[in-house]
């Protein structure tokens, strides 16, 4: 075990949970590092540029960017911490191949250049299964509440609070859903309550197409359009934040062009299944929870105008 190891290790073990960070004297004076617990985190920080805003999680792990005062002076740290009490020797070794330089101060410089790089391999290497959190997601509610605010409803967005449905307006229901693929039409619907329209308000499903490019339509410059439009920005990132989507996160910078956005109603003619779908509207005994799929294609529907404008 290196000097290193057991000092990080060590500063995991003995520090309280008071937001202390302690400079880690096994690294170079060129190159500090600190080691720290706050609250029920713990992890190992370098200091960063003020510019950098890095917020990822994967697993029991997470890379993100902070600011704090260390000796009167307001300082910005990229830390890499965890929460995960009975394997924080193993976080440890994750912790060590981030802050050491043994191999020279250019893995410092490329580290703190593009962290997403270190990030990614570590969670290829990790990973029996990666899960990827895609924008688009989001971003398909986000321009569907912009097409609402310009036409002067007044709405909730439910969605991020686990609400049955993704937005609720004073006379309609609106469930939100995405894709990527140029040309499926098959969307996934979980349990018999999605498109139920339980409150006896219409339903409408809005199927948004996405095509990832390199400059486009993101979840941060939709964010700026819907506060320039009136929207409260610390409600907007609190919903946000309920998403795994807090300032920094990757997935709010993809940037998609908008192929297509259609509007269906869901109501008689509409392919589902709801509780009226079983008998005495009674799942099956010992069924707890289903999902399946509906294809759009050849449904009736409209087309959503005002959404494909990037800035």
């Amino acid at each position: 075990m290196t000097d290193l190891l057991k000092e990080i290790q060590g500063g995991f073990a003995n520090l309280d949970q008071s937001g202390r960070m302690l400079p880690i004297k096994a690294m170079p004076a060129a190159c500090p590092a600190w080691v720290f617990r706050e609250g029920d985190r713990f992890g190992v920080a370098v200091e960063c540029s003020a510019p950098l805003e890095i917020s990822e999680v994967f697993a029991g792990a997470r890379l993100r960017t902070v600011e704090r005062v260390i000796a009167g002076q307001q300082r910005r740290f990229l830390r890499l911490e965890s929460s995960i009490e009975w394997l924080r020797n193993e976080f440890g070794v994750i912790c060590e191949h981030m802050v050491s330089v043994e191999s020279g101060a250019a893995v410092r410089q490329a580290l703190l250049a593009d962290p997403l790089v270190w990030w990614e391999r570590w969670r290829h290497l990790l990973g029996n299964a990666l899960v990827d959190k895609h924008g688009y997601d989001v971003l398909a509610e986000l321009l569907a509440l912009e097409t609402l605010l310009i036409g002067g409803v007044s709405y909730e967005w439910s969605g991020p609070f686990g609400g049955v449905v993704d937005i609720r307006t004073p006379t309609t229901d609106y469930e939100v859903k995405s894709t990527i693929s140029r040309y499926g039409s098959v969307i996934n619907i979980s349990g018999q309550f999605q498109l139920a329209a339980s409150s006896g308000k219409p339903l409408q499903l809005i199927h948004f197409r996405f095509e990832p490019v390199d400059e486009g339509l993101s979840i941060d410059l939709v964010c700026d359009r819907l506060v320039a439009l009136g929207i409260d920005a610390a409600v907007l990132e609190g919903a946000l934040q309920r998403l795994g989507m807090e300032a920094g996160c990757s997935a709010r910078k993809e940037a998609y062009n908008l192929l297509e956005a259609l509007s269906y109603s869901v109501d008689d003619s509409f392919p589902r299944i709801t509780p009226a779908s079983f008998i005495g509207g009674v799942l099956p005994a010992g069924v707890v929870q289903f999902e399946y799929s509906v294809d759009l294609s050849g449904l009736k529907s409209k087309l959503l105008q005002r959404l494909t404008q990037v800035a």
